[in-house]
């Protein structure tokens, strides 16, 4: 059995968690000890990072590294096809959504408790944000999903970020308008059957935790 490395409210761990619901895998999940980043944590993940994933003493950080591996090891249903260039394609969507989207969701958990909020942060934030999701729009051409009717590794990522996206401009209050063709996907995307329930933990770990910031 697989040992995932995570918490609830970890983006990135989300999408390994649709990964895995989506190949049937049986895993248990560990918090890091003593906190992701803490040497305890260092020394059996040394990048110190969630998630992460221990396979009878294999070890692997990243989640992009640990989905195309997952994809390799079990084959059915694939995540990736045969074809390079529709593979090329999945990686740049996935890639696009780690390096220039869901950085700026991240970048503002610093943000939702009322006491460290810097208003003129969320709103200069929100405008680099849509200009993202706007490309997004242009890269991307989802039927109903981003690659027809298969769930790819490219849809993983966006499980969370719609959440995120979703709950942090309920408390922030941000300005974003999101391309109806996205808004589409969506509402695909989340109906998935090995997406639905992972989507709906992620909202609930997602509001405990903004709770708790709000609460101070």
């Amino acid at each position: 059995m697989l040992t995932l490395y995570d918490l609830p409210v970890s983006s990135y761990g989300c999408k390994i968690r649709v990964v895995m619901t989506h190949k049937q895998l049986e895993w248990r999940t560990v918090p890091p000890p003593n906190g992701y980043g803490s040497p305890a944590y260092c020394k059996i993940i040394p990048a110190g990072t969630i998630p992460a994933i221990d396979q009878d003493g294999f070890r692997l950080a990243d989640s992009e590294a640990i989905a195309e591996y997952l994809d390799e090891i079990i084959t059915t249903p694939p995540m990736l096809p045969d074809d390079p260039r529709e593979r090329a394609r999945i990686r740049e969507i996935s890639r696009f959504h780690d390096t220039r989207l869901e950085p700026l969701l991240r970048a503002y958990f610093a943000h939702v408790a009322p006491e460290t909020r810097d208003q003129a942060f969320v709103t200069s934030n929100a405008i680099i944000l849509q200009r993202r999701l706007d490309q997004l729009n242009q890269i991307a051409n989802p039927a109903p999903l981003l690659f027809g009717d298969q769930l790819t590794i490219a849809d993983c990522g966006f499980v969370a970020s719609f959440a995120l996206i979703t709950t942090l401009q309920d408390i922030l209050g941000f300005d974003l308008t999101i391309p109806e063709p996205l808004r589409a996907y969506e509402r695909a995307l989340v109906t998935h059957p090995s997406v639905a329930t992972q989507s709906a933990n992620y909202y609930e770990a997602l509001s405990s935790w903004a709770a708790t910031k709000l609460a101070g």
